[in-house]
């Protein structure tokens, strides 16, 4: 449902509460016109609302959960802001980020008396990234202009990302310490610096910044140093995974001819191809044992996760025969992640064996939220598999 759709509902939902019960059905009836899909979704989140415990709308209850109330402070008791109430009451739906554990709309009444699955709502216009855990239900929100490439540090102790600093045209990289909750800026120029990719120690980030004709990859020691260069040369680079042994990054080359996945050595040798066709590929990924990368080939016509060996190619498998964006892994190679459209689905996978792909056992969409679909891959999943963060915001995702 696109957030146009949201936007009317939402509309409609806040006209129908603010008139008496018993003339609601009639109004709604009349707003909706032949819309009928309309009507149902506007009388199912009145039957949610009127099913709400009458505490659970009132601020206390809202502190609780984290959320903050909108500038609305004389709302009767059970009514909210129009957002608000809708966000609420899909538990998991929201403009700016849907961070909910419904699947089934069906359910709308019976999710709304479950407290722990309710999703606060990010009002529509505050860009950042969102940090829920594996309900969708959230944990914490960073704010940041225009975020882009979230990447958690090895330990889960910090949250890399590039955005937009108050003036800027370009963007600079920024850390989040987690617990503390302070930001630090690590880049402060017009480099456009972005897409970075903590190494697997911890210690150092290699990231994108601005060149002639396009973006090259340096890195730097993430408690100092000189920056260096890891690979400089015609076209767009954009690093999508470091390596275990920290030699070499799997890159995202925009090319000519579209998006490759390259292996560029760290040491300054020159790239080699990993997958590179007519066709566009992109967001690499590379198992915790260092066997097998994971990445978005549209070569079927849509954009499908493909599993193949690694160093070399050659015993590839499909992950999402419907469709799908985005691996990432989880830190012990048993669970591997993807967007469905805006459904993030887990993939549990046996073990290996010799060069045969790990096989598929189980397959679930742990929670759904709008997703931004770009060359480099907008959110990233904690080593544990427990937290994931998201980048949200109103629009398409920004392109480098």
């Amino acid at each position: 449902m696109t957030p146009e759709r949201w936007r009317e509902i939402d509309t409609i939902l806040q006209r129908a509460l603010e008139r008496e019960p018993e003339r609601r059905d009639a109004w709604v009836r009349e707003a909706c016109g032949a819309d009928e899909p309309l009507r149902r979704e506007v009388v199912s989140l009145l039957a949610a609302h009127d099913a709400a415990p009458r505490s659970f709308l009132e601020h206390p209850a809202v502190e609780a959960l984290g959320i903050v109330a909108p500038a609305t402070a004389s709302l009767p008791p059970r009514m909210v802001s129009p957002r608000f109430a809708l966000g609420l009451a899909i538990a998991g739906v929201v403009l700016g980020l849907a961070t909910g554990v419904i699947v089934d709309r069906s359910d709308l009444v019976s999710s709304w008396t479950r407290p722990a699955a309710v999703a606060a709502e990010v009002p529509a216009g505050a860009p950042g990234l969102a940090i829920v855990d594996r309900a969708g239900r959230p944990l914490q929100r960073i704010a940041a202009e225009r975020a882009w490439t979230p990447r958690f540090s090895p330990d889960g102790r910090r949250l890399a990302y590039g955005a937009f600093g108050d003036g800027r045209r370009t963007s600079d990289l920024w850390i989040t310490e987690l617990a503390a909750g302070t930001t630090t800026r690590l880049t402060d120029d017009d480099a456009d610096s972005n897409d970075p990719q903590w190494s697997a120690d911890g210690t150092t980030l290699a990231w994108s910044v601005g060149a002639p004709g396009g973006k090259d990859i340096v890195r730097r020691r993430f408690d100092g140093g000189p920056v260096r260069v890891v690979a400089s040369r015609p076209g767009t680079q954009f690093p999508s995974d470091w390596s275990r042994d920290g030699n070499t990054l799997l890159v995202t080359d925009d090319g000519p001819g579209g998006h490759d996945i390259i292996v560029q050595p760290v040491g300054g040798l020159s790239a080699r191809p990993y997958a590179a066709t007519r066709a566009d590929e992109r967001g690499a990924r590379l198992s915790p044992d260092g066997d097998w990368v994971a990445y978005t080939s549209n070569e079927s016509g849509q954009d499908v996760v493909y599993l193949d060996s690694y160093p070399r190619p050659g015993h590839r498998v499909t992950i999402s025969p419907d469709g799908g964006v985005d691996p990432v892994w989880r830190g012990d190679g048993r669970e591997l992640y993807y967007w469905h459209g805006d459904s993030l689905v887990a993939v549990t996978l046996g073990g290996a064996s010799g060069r045969e792909a790990p096989a598929v056992e189980t397959s679930r969409v742990l929670f759904r939220a709008p997703y931004q679909v770009g060359v480099s891959t907008q959110y990233d999943v904690s080593a544990d598999g427990q937290r994931f963060v998201i980048v949200q915001g109103e629009g398409d995702a920004r392109r480098d």
